[in-house]
């Protein structure tokens, strides 16, 4: 535990430079090991969206059907959507997908050691802590684009910070990161601007006072030189999109925003943990032993200020200030190195360690389970024909990120059989899927929330609407968290079931 306060042993006889190097990679290595474990104990990780993108990536491996095709464009949310497909076809959908949530989180928790050391000038342990964060409840709705852009943000700093003398290969690889960036996901790509805009604005701000306006003008260019290539795909090349509104939450929700970062299956467990995990941070802080690298200091705080100052949701995107909590503990991780005793190390090592496990053992348990429920839902949706039309049905309260989210499960019938099922994503400023004529009026057209008011719920004016629509399907799955009866209707003909999960046939000839 001793490598949480440096790498510098006086006295060795070793390179503590290269004694820090293996130690943190080999711990590196083995914690990735045990927080992939969960990713490779499901058929399918109980993500809200990640069906969702599962769908997608097969639809995009195969160039569109009957009912999507497929327009590429530089839009900033593709990470895997250019990943994932060409793996497809060596390995299978199920586990590219997959891989790609290992690479997610090597990419963040490396992305953190690295800017760490490029910060600090060691290699520690200490941002190994990172672990903590991986699974988060931005993890747990399928985000899964933004937390790989969050990783290559993390990684792209690192090679501003290193590449810092030499600036023939500065502006070129940092330019290449940044569009890598800002290709993966949009928010991703903002964070990154804002973290160098804090990392470089107190030289600029020194040069500047110094009245070396020159010099001033030139750092200012060379940092801004990457943003040139994602600022003319951004403002020239993005699809239409219909816009939406802005919404702002409560303010007081920001406080209770950042407890997401630890937030899972276990409410009082989950508290406990991020308590513990504050006062890991606090306790060094107030005593003088954890410092801040000044120019991750001041990135850290105009992050912030970000955050404070986001909205919750803006055009098609949502959540959009409930990302930013990981992020801010990733790079606060990432800031710090402390100077600790060997005892106080060894502690903090010990619990964090204590924590970390205690954390898997029951996202692993809960993955467990989540196995039997999807192992089930799958089964399902096999009975379908090649090239059914599926629509869906859910109440609302269903959009949340729960235990074993059931939400998307049904849009894998695009993908196992071909199947029309409104809800795969096909947002144009979104996704490089569309869907084709005239599916996309039948989509816009099919609420999931009527068609459960309408049959489950009791609602005769949404019966009515439902029963309009459904005359184009032929099928309809209901889903919702807990057991629940869809009642008996001449329409409809239950086909296959689960608790949760049920496949019903609609009944054309009925008037």
């Amino acid at each position: 535990m001793s490598w949480f306060i440096s790498t510098q042993i006086p006295g060795s006889g070793h390179d503590p430079q290269l004694e820090g190097r293996t130690f943190v990679f080999a711990a590196f290595v083995a914690l990735l090991i045990v927080v992939s474990a969960p990713v490779f104990s499901t058929v399918l990780p109980p993500l809200v969206d990640y069906p969702n993108h599962l769908a997608r990536m097969h639809l995009l491996a195969e160039g569109g059907n009957q009912f999507y095709a497929v327009h590429w464009a530089p839009l900033p949310n593709l990470a895997a959507d250019i990943l994932v497909p060409p793996l497809t076809h060596l390995i299978g959908l199920d586990l590219a997908g997959k891989l790609f949530l290992v690479l997610t989180f090597a990419l963040m928790a490396g992305g953190a050691v690295w800017l760490n050391r490029a910060a600090t000038g060691s290699w520690r342990a200490w941002p190994l802590l990172v672990f903590l964060l991986l699974y988060d409840r931005i993890l747990l709705w399928g985000f899964i684009n933004y937390l790989f852009g969050l990783g290559v943000a993390l990684c792209g700093l690192a090679i501003w910070l290193v590449l810092d003398d030499r600036p023939g290969w500065r502006v070129p690889v940092s330019s290449l990161a940044a569009l890598v960036c800002f290709v993966s996901h949009i928010e991703a790509f903002g964070i990154y601007a804002l973290a160098l805009a804090g990392i470089e604005s107190s030289a600029l701000l020194k040069r500047w006072r110094a009245r070396r306006y020159r010099d001033a003008a030139w750092q200012l260019g060379l940092a801004a030189i990457q943003f040139i290539l994602p600022a003319i795909l951004f403002l020239f090349f993005q699809p239409h999109g219909t816009g939406g509104p802005v919404n702002y939450g409560n303010v007081f929700r920001k406080v209770d925003l950042l407890f997401s970062v630890f937030d899972n299956y276990n409410r009082p467990f989950d508290v406990a943990c991020f308590a513990v995990f504050i006062l890991l941070l606090i306790v060094p802080a107030v005593t003088g032993r954890l410092r801040l690298a000044p120019r991750l200091g001041v990135a850290l705080a105009v992050l912030f200020a970000a955050y404070l100052a986001l909205p919750s949701q803006m055009m098609t995107g949502s959540g959009i200030d409930r990302r930013l909590p990981v992020a801010l503990f990733l790079l606060l991780i990432a800031a710090s190195a402390p100077r600790l005793s060997r005892r106080a190390a060894w502690w903090i090592g010990s619990i964090a360690g204590a924590m970390f496990f205690a954390r898997m053992a029951v996202i692993e348990a809960v993955w467990r389970k989540a196995d039997q429920v999807y192992a089930a839902d799958i089964a399902v949706i096999d009975t379908l024909p090649q090239g059914a039309m599926l629509a869906v049905a859910y109440p609302p309260r269903d959009i949340n990120a729960g235990a074993i989210p059931e939400l998307h499960v049904a849009t894998l019938a695009a993908a196992r059989r071909e199947a029309f099922v409104p809800t795969v994503f096909t947002y144009a400023t979104q996704q490089p899927l569309a869907l084709r004529s005239p599916y996309d009026a039948l989509a816009a057209a099919t609420s999931p929330s009527m068609i459960w008011n309408g049959f489950v719920g009791h609602h005769t004016s949404a019966h009515d609407a439902s029963a309009h629509v459904l005359k184009d399907y032929d099928f309809v799955v209901f889903v919702d968290r807990a057991p629940f009866t869809v009642p008996t209707d001449r329409r409809l003909e239950t086909r296959a079931a689960t608790p949760t999960f049920q496949l019903l046939a609609i009944n054309h000839d009925c008037r």
